[in-house]
């Protein structure tokens, strides 16, 4: 890695956030991953997702009263939780963890148990086993509900589920009254029974990070309440 821009006197000015969102090392490794993807049809995980998790959390955090503090943790974790990809998807959160570590022990501003919230939050967003965190669930929910066209770098080889999510326009996402309700926007052509089949835990995890945060969790279609998502939560 090359110099790192926490030395004393280099980002003063700058909250934690802009600490690691401005580092140069951090910076390639997602311009790395988004190459990587290129031509892979299960996603993107480069800086297109990475962002679309920052802003996520960070509304999740904020509109359910967390302080400043945590929206920070929450929006660091989120904007390296996918960095682990660069060693390959395969046990890519332990690894994104262990790669996190590093730069936030360089970073030199945040307690240890800070340090443990966002390591742990990032170690836990892929299958969601022990939420721990505010910080953890917020990225839990955000990074299972980007289900979108956006998302993806079709190639010619593209199966029917995959092909099915090149019909959802838009994920949105809001809270009222302790409630989060994810609306998935989508073409007339789109199956929301072949994207729940195939994708079970983009549903219930988000409701158990919901449950964590004292929220109750609603999937629409378009604006149309999901019944189905209760049955896979039994």
């Amino acid at each position: 890695m090359g110099q790192s821009p926490f030395l004393l006197g280099r980002v003063v000015c700058l909250g934690l956030y802009e600490m690691f969102s401005n580092h140069s090392d951090i910076n390639k490794m997602i311009d790395t991953i988004n190459e990587m993807n290129k031509g892979v049809l299960t996603g993107c995980h480069g800086r297109y997702h990475a962002m679309f998790v920052v802003r996520t959390v960070e509304y999740i955090l904020q509109s359910l009263s967390y302080d400043a503090r945590m929206v920070e943790m929450g929006k660091i974790a989120a904007l390296l939780h996918d960095i682990g990809n660069i060693a390959g998807r395969n046990s890519h959160a332990r690894k994104g963890a262990a790669l996190a570590s590093v730069f936030l022990d360089d970073a030199g501003r945040l307690s240890p148990e800070e340090r443990d919230i966002i390591v742990h939050a990032i170690r836990d967003h892929s299958e969601g086993k022990s939420i721990s965190s505010a910080v953890g669930a917020a990225l839990l929910i955000a990074d299972k509900v980007h289900v979108s066209k956006e998302r993806l770098l079709p190639t010619k080889n593209v199966d029917d589920w995959h092909k099915n999510l090149l019909e959802v326009e838009n994920v949105d996402l809001q809270i009222s009254d302790k409630s989060i309700i994810i609306n998935y926007i989508t073409t007339e052509a789109f199956c929301k029974d072949l994207l729940m089949d195939g994708y079970e835990k983009g549903f219930y995890l988000p409701i158990k990070a919901a449950e964590f945060l004292g929220c109750s969790c609603h999937f629409q279609f378009n604006g149309v309440n999901c019944e189905k998502v209760l049955t896979l939560c039994v």
